[in-house]
């Protein structure tokens, strides 16, 4: 329980590093190349992006729209966690070369001395130098595939922006309009006024059955908390404990390393984290698992009203898709983890064909969220205008994708097929009705 509570956020990475065999330690390996990875929802973009940014062209078929939700960029911890990061991951490191521990190598142990926090608590939550890069690098690349709905120039009949209330998803925009217009050009392109409750970029917070049923249930963590009960938890701590020889050693103080193992990963290109030694690939995975739970029930499948109540994503998807409507050809919205993941379940995306539990850890799944949501992923929906009738192109990730009820034979899929697909969805989504919300939070 001390892993759910002490820190929301656990990032790992897999790094084929320290291996003890016959009590002799291997050090760390920062120059190998096609390591596994294992940061959960703090995996940088990187990692995954697609750099192929050719242009996508279907024969009889002409781009018109495009309609995308993005998670911001690469950020900064929370408060709570830089304080923990400053001060006890100091101490930790402090013991640690104190003992001299065998089982750590004199490079590993040297490279942990030289480590220093620098994260200063006034930018908690702040988009980092990466961040901004994932964003701007994303939009050169989505322009490139797509150049005759994307203009260089800024008008605001072509374009539509929209963020949430926060600096990382505001920075995210301007990173991604730089990238689409130059960083020179930013001050002449314009958004819509972020708002504190929006019912399109952060629906989860206005549903009260979402927030009663399962983010305030205890319930909900039922899975992932019987998975830090598990054998291989158990095991881990053990290990974690003999290897560094601190006997003290808590669940919560091995969140601290990952914590700080994942985030240094995602913000630094050329340097590895010295934390990231500390670990095993499979340690790592032990530990990605906990939140693959996590969010298959907090934000995927485990509960039928995370999914549902992203229908109005999807009704304003396919509405700013519709070639007869009032909206401008480009529509991009800049947005958090929780409504990504909810949105790529209400499309039925990534779904396995059992329900995730603590018993499935060894099976192969389609719920990844190292995968699925790092940061800066991207839904991005493009509408052709072909001879016979529009069609959609899915992409998430910069991948091809085919939702459910699409042929999957082709790339592209038609409107009606999507309309239909999800007709309950766009026609029967009453979200106040939804989501049991006593006062109306509709637009």
């Amino acid at each position: 329980m001390i892993l759910a509570r002490v820190f929301s956020i656990l990032t790992i990475v897999t790094l084929n590093n320290l291996v003890i065999l016959h009590g002799e330690p291997t050090c760390y390996d920062s120059s190998k190349e096609n390591t596994n990875l294992h940061l959960a929802t703090k995996t940088p973009y990187r990692f995954i992006s697609n750099y192929n940014d050719s242009v996508v062209t279907y024969p009889g078929c002409h781009p018109r729209r495009i309609w995308s939700v993005i998670r911001h960029g690469t950020r900064n911890p929370k408060r709570k966690i830089i304080d923990a990061i400053n001060i006890k991951l100091t101490n930790i490191r402090n013991e640690i070369i104190e003992r001299r521990n065998p089982k750590l190598c004199p490079q590993d142990i040297e490279r942990l001395r030289s480590w220093e926090s620098q994260i200063n608590v006034d930018e908690e939550k702040h988009l980092t130098y990466e961040g901004n890069d994932e964003l701007l690098q994303l939009a050169e690349r989505v322009q490139n595939r797509f150049p005759s709905i994307l203009p260089e120039q800024f008008d605001e009949s072509s374009y539509k922006f929209k963020f949430t209330d926060s600096q990382r998803t505001w920075k995210s925009f301007e990173s991604f309009a730089s990238g689409l217009f130059g960083r020179n050009n930013l001050s002449k392109v314009l958004h819509a006024p972020p708002t504190k409750r929006d019912p399109i970029l952060r629906f989860y917070k206005l549903c009260s059955k979402w927030a009663v049923d399962v983010d305030d249930n205890p319930d909900a963590a039922h899975e992932p908390n019987e998975w830090l009960k598990s054998d291989e938890m158990n095991n881990l701590m053990q290990e974690m404990r003999q290897k560094l020889d601190l006997p003290s050693l808590s669940k919560g103080d091995i969140v601290l390393m990952y914590t700080a193992c994942g985030f240094e990963t995602a913000w630094y290109k050329f340097n590895s984290s010295p934390w990231c030694s500390i670990f095993t690939e499979n340690q790592l995975k032990i530990l990605e698992f906990y939140f693959d739970l996590k969010h298959y029930w907090n934000d995927g499948y485990g509960f039928e009203i995370n999914k549902m109540q992203a229908c109005p994503a999807l009704k304003d998807m396919v509405d700013h898709l519709d070639l007869n409507s009032n909206h401008p050809n480009s529509t991009f919205y800049f947005t958090h983890s929780g409504a990504l993941l909810k949105i790529l379940a209400h499309l039925g995306l990534y779904r396995d064909d059992f329900t995730l539990t603590h018993k499935d850890f060894g099976k192969n799944r389609e719920w990844r969220v190292g995968k699925i949501d790092a940061f800066a992923s991207n839904l991005v929906f493009v509408s052709f205008e072909c001879s016979s009738e529009p069609y959609v192109l899915v992409m998430h990730q910069e991948q091809i994708v085919t939702l459910p009820g699409c042929p999957s034979d082709t790339d592209l899929c038609s409107l009606a097929t999507i309309r239909k697909t999800f007709e309950g969805s766009l026609n029967e989504c009453d979200f106040d009705d939804l989501c049991e919300n006593a006062k109306s939070v509709a637009p």
